[in-house]
């Protein structure tokens, strides 16, 4: 793994300002009492797909969803499941039994109480419409033991499963009873989070407020993670929609805004110096990668993907798509982790072999047919990075075109079984879950790369069931080796991502979503 920018002095220079400016708000903070009321606005690039947080897996969706919902369990800062709705769980000695007692007196937004008719209608509606298919795939029957109290029965031992089930990628979030048979899309938009839903007008914003009656976990101190004891200190929240990256870093120049979830790194480099902005280094945020259909012609054959792979120069992409803040890494898993595979695969990472690359589409067969890039207006690094990958695949001679859609219609796109080849992703809450987060993508009913492979899937089933850690690290050893030879999914590098905010937004911490509870505003 080497650490990169484009401008060594200013990335270190930009990091060390940003840690200074980090550690002198903390202390000021330290000293001063919370202010209570007020608006709060946050700036995304994309309006979310969707609120009903079970059936997407869109981190515009998870920003704002996260604040309103909430799981049975979830994950803490130290990324290890923590009860949130639930008072705790019991395992039975064979794994087979998972007994969920819950907490009581908490509330909807709708005033009622939660019960556990509640989480047994809301999981049963996860499984037609969460976004994460296998996530109770081990879990053969969900039944109502007590008014707060809820059994699941397992078809096997799974000892990952509480990991999986405490997953936010597509949030397995606990609804009202009524909204269960509702369609994807389609609920009241209810649940038990610090802040309830106002309005949603796509394009413009998305408004929530405060939950006065809201249940405070009384186990915590403070939050943690996503979970812990959480305070609404805003009257209101409004996540407004800004695609344009200037426009929102003027916005918050202006003071227009508080929040900025991303913001480019020339901009961060001249905004480090103004005392109004503080800015905060997320790193690492994410894979950047290059996934290909392998349903679709030319990428349905072996040796074209194969090229693909060994033609890219993985440094030139991640520098131009996440203007310097980047790490290179071939890893299925980020670099000293617990899963961290080693140098398996890394004979293929960065190669930039254009020799090879045209022998591979020889033997492919290649005749110039059209290999069509799906990438998408609002997320940055993921055009940028299209724009790269075009130009290093077409000077191969791969008939390289990109077609650019709005973020919700990529997603859309990249359902079909046709009509794209490569579509250009940055997977975020996958690797921070873990090996299980990232393989459950690419597994199960639709993965990533559109046809299901035999021997990942197996692999991915032993995973989930080994018995320990030692076990399960030699399972994904396997797991990243067989994805060097499919080749279906391409890693490109590990990516970051510069936020800013008004140096008077207090507490507010970098974390996988912008956490608007614990932040407030002084002044």
């Amino acid at each position: 793994m080497k650490r990169h920018t484009n401008l060594k002095s200013f990335a270190r220079t930009l990091a060390m300002a940003g840690t200074v400016a980090l550690t002198s708000a903390l202390m000021a903070t330290s000293a001063l009492a919370q202010v209570m009321g007020g608006d709060v606005v946050v700036v995304q690039g994309s309006n979310p797909p969707s609120l009903d947080a079970m059936s997407t897996s869109s981190q515009a969706s998870r920003n704002v969803n996260m604040n309103m919902y909430e799981t049975l369990y979830g994950f803490s800062d130290a990324i290890q499941p923590i009860p949130i709705l639930a008072e705790g769980v019991e395992i039975s000695d064979d794994g087979l039994t998972y007994v969920f007692t819950l907490r009581q007196g908490v509330k909807f937004h709708n005033g009622d109480e939660m019960k556990a008719s509640d989480v047994k209608a809301s999981l049963e509606r996860y499984r037609k419409v969460g976004a994460t298919g296998n996530l109770l795939e081990p879990v053969t029957n969900i039944e109502v033991t007590g008014d707060y109290e809820v059994t699941f029965t397992m078809a096997k031992a799974t000892p990952t499963f509480l990991e999986a089930f405490s997953s936010p990628r597509a949030p397995a979030v606990i609804i009202p009873e009524e909204d269960a048979e509702a369609e994807a899309g389609k609920t009241s938009l209810i649940g038990t989070g610090p802040y309830k839903y106002v309005e949603y007008v796509p394009d413009s914003h998305v408004k929530l407020e405060r939950f006065e009656d809201y249940s405070a976990d009384e186990r915590y101190e403070e939050e943690d993670g996503f979970g812990g004891r959480k305070t609404a200190y805003f009257d209101t929240v409004t996540f407004r929609i800004i695609p344009e990256p200037g426009a929102q870093v003027a916005a918050l120049e202006a003071g227009e805004v508080d929040l900025v979830e991303q913001i480019p790194m020339p901009s961060a480099a001249r905004l480090e110096s103004n005392p109004d902005i503080t800015l905060y280094e997320n790193m690492p945020w994410a894979f950047t990668t290059f996934i290909l259909n392998m349903n679709e012609p030319p990428t349905d054959n072996l040796k074209f993907r194969e090229a693909v792979q060994v033609a890219l120069n993985m440094e030139e992409v991640m520098g131009i798509s996440s203007e310097g803040l980047f790490n290179l890494n071939h890893g299925w898993q980020y670099p000293g982790s617990t899963y961290d595979a080693g140098a398996i695969g890394e004979e293929f990472y960065n190669l930039h072999d254009a020799d090879r690359a045209k022998a591979l589409l020889a033997e492919a067969g290649y005749n110039g047919e059209k290999f069509t890039i799906l990438t998408d207006t609002q997320i940055p690094q993921h055009g940028k990075a299209a724009v790269v990958i075009a130009e290093q695949l077409n000077a191969i001679g791969i008939n390289a075109v990109i077609n650019q859609v709005d973020w919700p219609t990529a997603l859309k796109l990249r359902l079909e079984d046709t009509g794209w080849n490569g579509w250009t992703l940055q997977m975020g809450i996958e690797p921070y879950l873990g090996p299980v987060g990232v393989i459950a993508t690419l597994t199960g009913n639709r993965p990533h790369f559109v046809e299901n492979d035999e021997k990942l899937e197996a692999l991915y089933q032993e995973l989930i069931s080994g018995e320990t850690v030692e076990a399960r690290k030699a399972t994904f050893a396997k797991i990243q080796e067989r994805l060097y030879e499919i080749f279906g999914i391409i890693k490109i590098g590990d990516a970051g991502l510069m936020q800013a905010a008004r140096s008077n937004l207090k507490d507010f911490e970098p974390f996988r979503f912008t956490r608007m509870y614990d932040v407030w505003r002084e002044g």
